[in-house]
């Protein structure tokens, strides 16, 4: 673009407040340059990320600095009352917030596991739209009309994903893949910066893929904490209360399990790169990072061992954003869709908005 062309989209960003000048850059040659940036209170966003019994809501504003938060917990997500709290609840965190931050207000995000939302929807796999019957209708259209903005409701896997986009804007033009490895295993493929796929759908299901020599078992069956907590609950020990200290008392039965999980994974791994080029892989738990770095590490000799020539090997490594990745993910998605290009927001975010767009966005 032209320098003319530049300044007069920069003075139009300046005067909306989205974006602020920085303190001016001397010692170079020529006039002082002086950096753009985004204004941190240029706009703010709700995120509501949903488990099966307790609610996380922060107020994030424009640079994904979360400046509010609270945990509420409830018995049945499904109930009315939960549904009559949860707006309650992000009414209080909202009077809360700074004021003139919260007038920036440009939409409220939702996430929770897919199962979660298909039980809260009750719709077709293929709708565009979630939360969109039942006591979901109830909470989306409440929160909508509650706050009047547009209220985006996506799978806590792409909200993570959302969150890797966000987070590694220099690579964005690299294609990534995402695994969450906890009570189910989430997948997600990040097709240079953008995630691919049905919006109401995970962003992958290399998760259900079946593991060679083992009848109707996938992936997911070997990968996720369904067999550890079985297997020691069945050693007569608490599953939470050995994932909080480490398995300092079932260490045999937790490598038996990261060995068989491993290679799960490395097999879904190879058959990923075997079909995109995947250049890179993060894997995100809530394990210990001493567990998890030793988890990734194996994962890493494992795909490195057995990757056909031809095939790329990619990069291993821990999720950088810890287990926040879905909370934040969920607070950044009206951020994608009210800013993000026209491409990359179709594919990225979660559902239509249920309300109008804010004068901001």
């Amino acid at each position: 673009m032209s320098a003319q062309g530049v300044s007069i989209i920069v003075e139009r960003l300046l005067d909306l407040d989205l974006v602020r000048k920085g303190s001016k850059q001397r010692g170079r040659v020529g006039q002082p340059s002086t950096p753009i940036e985004l204004n941190p209170e240029g706009a703010v966003s709700l995120g509501l990320f949903m488990r099966n019994d307790a609610a996380q809501f922060v107020v994030m504003d424009f640079t994904g600095r979360i400046v509010l938060d609270r945990l509420v917990t409830y018995d049945d997500p499904l109930s009315d009352a939960t549904t009559q709290g949860l707006v309650d609840a992000a009414a209080d965190i909202v009077e809360k917030a700074d004021a003139q931050l919260w007038s920036r207000r440009i939409g409220i995000g939702v996430s929770a596991r897919v199962s979660l939302l298909r039980s809260l929807s009750d719709l077709p796999r293929n709708r565009d739209s979630l939360l969109d019957s039942g006591t979901g209708k109830r909470l989306a259209s409440s929160l909508s009309e509650r706050f009047e903005l547009p209220v985006y409701c996506v799978n806590d896997i792409r909200a993570a994903c959302i969150a890797q986009i966000a987070s590694d804007g220099a690579n964005d033009a690299m294609t990534s893949l995402y695994l969450n490895v906890g009570e189910t295993l989430g997948s997600g493929l990040i097709l240079e910066g953008r995630l691919i796929g049905a919006e109401n759908e995970l962003p992958s299901s290399l998760h259900s893929l079946a593991v060679s020599g083992c009848q109707r078992a996938s992936v997911e069956d070997f990968a996720s904490f369904a067999s550890l907590r079985n297997a020691v609950g069945s050693a007569g020990f608490d599953f939470q209360d050995q994932l909080d200290s480490g398995f300092g008392d079932t260490r045999i039965i937790f490598e038996n399990w990261k060995r068989d999980a491993v290679s799960a994974l490395a097999d879904a791994i190879r058959a990923a790169c075997a079909t995109v080029p995947v250049e890179r892989v993060f894997v995100g738990s809530c394990l210990n990072e001493a567990d998890l770095t030793g988890f990734v590490n194996g994962l890493r000799e494992a795909v490195k061992a057995d990757t056909r020539a031809g095939i790329l090997t990619p990069e291993l490594s821990n999720c950088a954003i810890g287990l926040n990745a879905r909370v934040l993910g969920t607070a950044m998605v009206p951020f994608f869709k009210a800013f993000g290009p026209a491409e990359r927001t179709a594919a990225s975010a979660g559902a239509g908005p249920m309300a109008r767009r804010s004068a901001v966005a």
